[in-house]
């Protein structure tokens, strides 16, 4: 590692305020991830109940998306004003409010719901980032922000597992209502870290409108372009976001509509397949910080995800249940394991402008997720679920390429 350590008796209040930091962002981060993946695992049922083709799916992934795009466009009109943990609470309440409208199986209502849940979903990241970077040492940082990111797909493994089997036994909305319980009862940490992790008193005023400004539209690229080695880290986030986004939006529906098998199988692939993930992001969290290169692993991330696309891609509708335990715990390894180091890396380059920098550079993330659900939709309508894997499996690859060039010479930076 590159970061000597200090006395531990120096330490030991750096230590409790990492703890107590980390506990605050990432309870609530299982909340909200819950809900936000639970929209993919429920996607066939949902679509169903509103009269449209499993593919429509893709419209409302799109949107949720845009959401969190929408988020990081006006952060400095959300979360500056607010503070980390503020802003933390009121994308719960917008997260309930879009959980709802989705509830009415009304399409056009549930993409807006969507969108709102995508919203709510992004406070997150440049609120939690926050949070952490103010109260983690350096050293811990790679291990500290991977372990966090950690709590995005539990999430995703309890919507998998529970989601799945309360909306076959209960329906989809029963199944909905109690991940917004979930989520409720995650919150709760925040109320009580109100005081303590709010940050300064000394903010701009919170105005409704400044959310719909005009100007937002520029600021993640003027983020991104102010601040030395953004640029690249930010570009690098498209393929990784490739392959993850159309995994956490077809992964169900390509198994149990586009090969036939049961959807609680299905559901049980995706839960395990964000288990793993779990386990990956402390795994390489760690490894990270072992090797002293951040960028290293996430290179060598970009080459596991792209071969687990192409296995994902692989799975034919006769293959035995080992088989795809397989490929579900695979892709868990790579697909999803790559977040916490990427924000890590973001905080690192950002040294007190952490939030702003997340928000900027997460802009070009979930811009991704934004577009690709959408088109993978349309290339599983005109080609097939095994033509959208394989077109994402080739962005991660190049997206590793790209950043291994550009990180020449600068790997242990």
């Amino acid at each position: 590692m590159n970061d000597s350590r200090p006395d531990p008796l120096e330490d030991r209040a750096p230590a409790y305020a990492t703890l107590a930091a980390f506990n605050v962002v990432f309870i609530s981060l299982i909340g909200a991830s819950t809900l936000m993946l639970s929209l993919g695992v429920l996607a066939p049922m949902m679509m169903a109940s509103a009269g449209m083709p499993p593919a429509a799916y893709g419209l409302l992934a799109g949107a949720s998306g845009l959401g969190s795009v929408w988020l990081y466009m006006a952060n400095s009109a959300f979360t500056l004003p607010l503070g980390p943990v503020r802003a933390l609470i009121g994308g719960v309440v917008i997260g309930v409010t879009g959980a709802m409208l989705i509830a009415t199986g009304i399409y056009a209502l549930m993409i807006v719901g969507a969108l709102l849940v995508g919203f709510a979903y992004a406070t997150t990241s440049p609120a939690g980032s926050q949070i952490l970077a103010e109260n983690t040492p350096p050293y811990r940082r790679n291990r500290i922000f991977s372990f966090r990111q950690a709590g995005v797909p539990l999430g995703g493994a309890i919507a998998g597992l529970a989601g799945s089997a309360v909306a076959v036994q209960y329906g989809w909305r029963v199944a909905l209502a109690a991940i917004v319980v979930l989520l409720l009862v995650t919150s709760i940490p925040l109320l009580m870290g109100s005081r303590r992790f709010n940050g300064s008193s000394d903010r701009p005023r919170f105005r409704f409108a400044a959310l719909f400004a005009i100007s937002n539209l520029r600021q993640p690229f003027l983020t991104v372009a102010g601040i030395p080695g953004l640029r690249l880290v930010a570009l690098g986030s498209i393929g990784f976001a490739t392959v993850q986004g159309t995994l956490n939006a077809f992964f169900v529906t390509y198994l149990a509509n586009g090969l036939g098998y049961d959807l609680k199988l299905a559901g049980f692939l995706y839960a395990l397949n964000q288990a793993t993930s779990v386990a990956g992001r402390v795994i390489f969290g760690l490894v990270a910080d072992w090797v002293g290169s951040t960028r290293l692993v996430l290179c060598s991330l970009a080459v596991m995800s792209s071969a687990s696309a192409i296995a994902i891609a692989s799975i034919g509708a006769d293959w035995s249940t080992p088989a795809l335990i397989v490929v579900a715990v695979a892709s868990g390894l790579s697909v999803a394991t790559w977040n916490g180091l990427w924000i890590a890396e973001v905080a690192a380059l950002s040294p007190g402008r952490v939030s702003e920098a997340t928000a900027g550079a997460t802009f070009f993330l979930f811009g991704t997720y934004v577009v690709v659900p959408p088109v993978a939709g349309l290339v599983i309508a005109w080609f097939g679920y095994r033509a959208a894997f394989g077109m994402v499996a080739a962005c991660v690859l190049l997206t590793g390429i790209a950043l291994a060039i550009g990180w020449r010479g600068q790997m242990r930076s």
